[in-house]
């Protein structure tokens, strides 16, 4: 049994009810929610594995009116202001298991207090994503760069001033014995990121390599950038590969790739994680 909240004029209360005056009544979302009216003192419960919003609108609550949110869903729940201000001196994008109560100060302007327990989104990861390539791909001879097939991962922050930690474990082989030179390079979207600087006329990259030896072997390469997108949006992470003349480059596989137990398969992955700031 809950409280009949709001109290109306002349309302008679049991004493189930009365009993219950300290039990707020609930309501559990699996997708963002905009507050309606029917939410004013009562819990709103956010339970998604996807990031969602709270969105806060003007006319609907008055002044001295309280919602309390809590999200118990993996997925990172953003407190949002539609029409409605809504003032913080903390964080809005609430982790699992964490909430705070929303009070608005008139019809238009609101203030949301996180809970004590509640850390701040500055440090703290807000959300995973990883696409892990088990196929093979080859590439021949290209001397600009070109997208790894299947080697991309996208990403929504949930904050504009979060950071983003691309991580890329990447295994490649080549078909020559010597002499050739193969980069690799991370793309947010269309734009290199985690790139050297200029430097005349050479390829600008964020790892690669010059094979004075024997390269049939697979060789490991690992890339990792804290890269400030600066966005809302959905972002889309992927690797780009270059190699010169007489090269053909191999992404999971040797490059004889014989059928043989002595002849390995492999993945190559791409992670990236958005970090509160």
């Amino acid at each position: 049994m809950t409280t009949p909240f709001p109290f109306v004029a002349a309302a008679t209360l049991t004493a189930a009810q009365m009993n219950a005056i300290t039990t707020l009544p609930t309501s559990t979302k699996t997708a963002s929610h905009t507050l309606t009216i029917a939410d004013v003192s009562t819990r709103v419960i956010m339970n998604s594995a996807s990031a969602t919003t709270i969105t806060v609108n003007t006319s609907i609550f008055g002044a001295s009116d309280v919602v309390e949110i809590l999200n118990i869903g993996a997925g990172v729940c953003t407190v949002t202001a539609g029409t409605c201000t809504v003032g913080s001196s903390g964080t809005l994008a609430l982790v699992q298991n964490a909430g705070g109560t929303l009070t608005f100060i008139s019809a238009s302007a609101s203030v949301f207090r996180a809970d004590g327990v509640t850390p701040a989104a500055g440090g703290k990861l807000l959300q995973l994503v990883s696409t892990a390539k088990t196929d093979t791909y080859s590439q021949s001879v290209s001397l600009t760069y070109t997208d790894v097939t299947g080697l991309s991962v996208s990403i929504t922050p949930t904050l504009a001033t979060s950071k983003v930690y691309v991580s890329v474990l990447l295994h490649t082989a080549n078909d020559t014995a010597s002499g050739e030179r193969g980069m690799f390079r991370i793309m947010r979207d269309s734009t290199a990121i985690g790139i050297a600087d200029t430097a005349g006329s050479r390829t600008r990259a964020t790892t690669g390599y010059f094979s004075l030896l024997n390269t049939q072997m697979m060789n490991m390469y690992g890339m990792n950038f804290l890269d400030s997108p600066a966005t809302t949006s959905a972002t889309t992470y992927k690797i780009q590969m270059f190699n010169t003349s007489g090269a053909v480059q191999y992404v999971n596989r040797t490059s004889d790739n014989a059928d043989a137990t002595y002849t390995g398969r492999v993945i190559s992955t791409i992670t990236v994680m958005e970090i509160g700031a």
